[in-house]
């Protein structure tokens, strides 16, 4: 009887053994948490060689880029540039990509670059963040990623009238009734007359089409306007032209 209670002892114990290593094993000694696969957007570069890598989502992210083309507009392809770069990597980055799009013409398709941080750490982000916007380049504007500048032909403070900047402020429109973000209109002059008068110039500038937005249906809270008058010129103010690209009106997006 008493060998019998001993086998049944040892029995229990070998039992609670088992489970006591079992505990341990998925406990304390269990394997490591798996490490999740990183999935990436359409379109990654090569954080080494620069290189673009693309996967089978990018078709259908080409195509929902091409159908946004419009009369009169072009293709902006902002490379990015990351850490240790130069600007000039952002735009080598955008000329690779605008290669993707054999259906455009290479005039239809406008390059440019803009920092995006650390490289390894930015391939999560859409498009390893290479930015597109369809754009309106002409002589009376130009648009860019977060800006968009009118140009004056004249010495004048009223609102330049033509189809492509109506169409702009139409668009422009649309956007700001349908985002949160916010827009700042700067008004810009050339160098000739008093700086007092050119400041007061500028601010007449950005108030009309600051009044334009608004008779659009745009929330005047969602526009602020300053000006800058003659201080900020893109060209020096030595010829006709060069002139002409100082008087503008510049509206920068703002989230």
């Amino acid at each position: 009887m008493r060998k019998i209670l001993v086998l049944v002892l040892f029995i229990l114990f070998l039992i609670l053994a088992w489970f006591s290593w079992c505990w341990y094993k998925e406990t304390v000694v269990c394997c490591p948490e798996p490490v999740p696969e990183i999935s990436y957007g359409p379109l990654i570069f090569d954080c080494d060689t620069g290189e673009i890598i693309t996967n089978d989502l990018w078709p259908e992210k080409k195509q929902e880029i091409l159908t946004g083309v419009g009369k009169g507009k072009k293709l902006l392809l902002v490379g990015p540039y990351f850490t240790s770069e130069t600007e000039q990597d952002g735009i080598s980055r955008a000329e690779m990509v605008k290669l993707l799009f054999t259906e455009l013409s290479r005039e239809d398709i406008i390059t440019d670059s803009r920092f995006a941080g650390d490289c390894e750490e930015a391939k999560s982000n859409m498009l390893h963040e290479l930015k597109y916007k369809w754009v309106t380049r002409n002589d009376d504007i130009i648009e860019h990623l977060d800006r968009t500048f009118v140009f004056y032909k004249y010495d004048s403070d009223k609102e330049v009238v033509n189809e492509s900047v109506l169409a702009y402020f139409d668009e422009l429109t649309s956007f700001l009734k349908t985002s949160g973000d916010n827009i700042l209109i700067v008004g810009h002059t050339d160098s000739d007359g008093p700086a007092l008068y050119n400041e007061d110039l500028g601010l007449k500038r950005a108030n009309e089409y600051k009044a334009h937005l608004i008779s659009l249906g745009v929330d005047e809270s969602k526009i602020t306007v300053e000006s800058k008058g003659e201080t900020e010129p893109l060209r020096p103010n030595d010829t006709p032209e060069n002139k002409q690209m100082n008087r503008r009106v510049a509206i920068h997006i703002t989230e």
